[in-house]
């Protein structure tokens, strides 16, 4: 379709191009020798293009073509020395790649981990370093990294309770390796403000929980600019069982909440906003995941301007990493969760994500293999490599189809949110119980179509096989809890005990304060302070949960 050259928003297009790229060009010819333009537009004024408000087709007016999607697989078991090895092979393998030369990964916790447990806290010791790394103390953090330049690695810490005081850990070993923190790029996932259902386990009470989150994002904006400090996790309230419709208005109401807190607290929702992003499950539905990233974009972009008076363009510019659908991986037939994960891996790059995780085959059955891993990335770089996707950004943008479904996605969100706004916000919702009943039924519904045979998952309710399953299935090695122990042992024999205590007693009045109302950013600086006073993640957690209270 030929586009109007004098449409405001095509204008606007064209300037963010010069502006950005310079003469950068971006066309390409493909195997027929057809020129194919980075980006398509309509002829209407309406016509919505990318990088210019509100965003439904991109963050940025030319994406792949200039800087593809960032692969960041999730990796994460043992301890710190055995979870090196697993980086480097995805070093060897070419993953591990950030923007512009860079290194990244994406690193998951074991559950004590990600609650803000220690290896010796009472209960955990079948846990550890099983579905993720175990980290306590800032020193792992610098067995994890020996050698890195952190000012060039970006590293995503995936974490729930524990996302604060990790963060503290992190900072302080990267101040003790010599790293500038403003130099720092990473995200935290910050799941403190999720109690929809997915995530289990200790989590602070939401009254507490969602001023906690301010308080790192505002230290953060302040000391280490470049850190994603909130990732609201879309991804995970489908996983817990919501529709996408619920999960998408869920995760804008959780930003609402956040921005509220900021509000009050006298603090700049322009500024704070500039580094919260979304974590996006792809997978169940390759159009409706589709339509759903552009409708998520749209309306992030509309409550930051309309509702809370957002001006800068950052503000309003929903960063995405994309997800595969972990829970729609089988035990049964576990390879073909090697063709769901590629199909949903597509959606999300039609979709433009910023940077995507394809899950592991095998993920199903356990910590993925080193085989799992690699295909999962080679996967992406298929897709990078071979399709041809990156060549047009927004490729689907002007499909009767996608545009509709969009629209309806955006009206259907926007009905639920006011139905969050009428019981007087989200923290009530969920207090209430409304949310986790909510989720709670779509994830019934879905399971019974499942189990009547209304919806089809191959290899498990249709086209099933007798054939034994032969899949490799990951070993962990078995003398990880004792190492674990050991160390943290060690660890508290050798420290300055006093310095420690100290510190964890400044935690605990900055704390208090902010309960109190002070100005969020003081507990995350003290958290830090702690951190690297080698108190370890459990006793900083603890401290917080007298503090805050948790949900069990």
């Amino acid at each position: 379709m030929t586009a109007n050259p004098d449409s405001i928003p095509r204008v606007k297009w064209e300037s963010l191009i010069e502006k950005r790229y310079g003469n950068g060009q971006f066309s390409h010819r493909n195997r027929s020798d057809i020129e194919v333009h980075p980006v398509y537009g309509g002829n209407r004024e309406e016509d919505e293009w990318p990088g210019v408000y509100p965003y439904t087709r991109g963050v940025y007016p030319i994406h792949y073509q200039y800087q593809s999607w960032m692969d960041l697989q999730i990796i994460g078991y043992g301890v710190a020395t055995q979870l090196r090895k697993r980086m480097d092979l995805l070093k060897e393998e070419g993953g591990a790649k950030g923007y512009f030369g860079g290194e990244a990964y994406n690193i998951i916790f074991d559950m004590p981990t990600s609650q803000g447990f220690d290896p010796d806290h009472p209960g955990v010791l079948g846990s550890i370093g099983d579905c993720g790394v175990s980290i306590c103390k800032a020193s792992d953090f610098q067995t994890l990294l020996a050698g890195k330049d952190l000012e060039k690695t970006h590293i995503s810490l995936i974490i729930h309770a524990g996302s604060p005081a990790m963060l503290g850990l992190y900072l302080a070993a990267a101040k003790r390796m010599g790293a500038d923190w403003k130099k720092l790029s990473g995200n935290l996932t910050n799941y403190i403000w999720d109690h929809f259902g997915h995530c289990g386990g200790a989590n602070f009470l939401p009254r507490s929980a969602y001023p906690l989150a301010v308080d790192v994002a505002q230290f953060c904006s302040d000391h280490a600019p470049r850190f994603n400090t909130i990732t609201v996790s879309e991804h995970n309230i489908c996983e817990a069982g919501a529709n996408n419709v619920e999960a998408v208005a869920l995760s804008i109401a959780t930003i609402i909440a956040l921005n509220d807190v900021c509000q009050k607290a006298g603090l700049s929702v322009d500024k704070l906003a500039s580094r919260y992003g979304f974590h996006v499950r792809y997978g169940e539905d390759f159009f409706e995941d589709i339509a759903k990233t552009r409708a998520l974009r749209r309306i992030y972009a509309k409550v930051n301007k309309e509702r809370f008076g957002c001006v800068k363009p950052t503000a309003m510019q929903a960063r995405i990493h994309g997800q595969t659908a972990g829970s729609l991986l089988t035990v049964q037939q576990p390879l073909n969760n090697l063709i769901r994960s590629s199909l949903g891996a597509m959606s999300a790059v039609m979709a433009g994500v910023n940077s995507m995780t394809i899950n592991a085959y095998d993920e199903a059955l356990g910590i993925p293999t080193e085989e799992a891993v690699t295909l999962s990335l080679r996967t992406s770089q298929i897709i990078a490599e071979e399709t041809g996707v990156k060549n047009v950004t927004d490729p689907l943008g002007g499909s009767y189809y996608i545009e509709e479904l969009t629209d309806k996605i955006e009206k259907s969100c926007m009905n639920l949110i006011e139905e969050i706004d009428e019981q007087g916000g989200l923290i009530n919702a969920i207090e209430s119980g409304w949310i986790s009943d909510r989720v709670a039924n779509s994830s019934y519904r879905w399971r019974t179509e499942i189990e009547s045979g209304d919806r089809c998952l191959v290899g498990v309710n249709c086209y099933r096989t007798d054939e034994e399953d032969n899949t490799k299935v990951f070993q962990p090695d078995p003398e990880t809890t004792r190492i674990a122990l050991e160390d943290i042992k060690r660890h508290r024999e050798e420290r300055d005990s006093h310095r420690c205590n100290e510190a964890l007693e400044n935690l605990r009045d900055r704390c208090v304060a902010l309960l109190n109302g002070a100005i969020p950013g003081g507990v995350m600086e003290s958290l830090v302070i702690a951190a690297d006073a080698d108190a370890t993640l459990g006793e900083m957690q603890q401290v917080m949960f007298d503090v805050f209270g948790r949900t069990r």
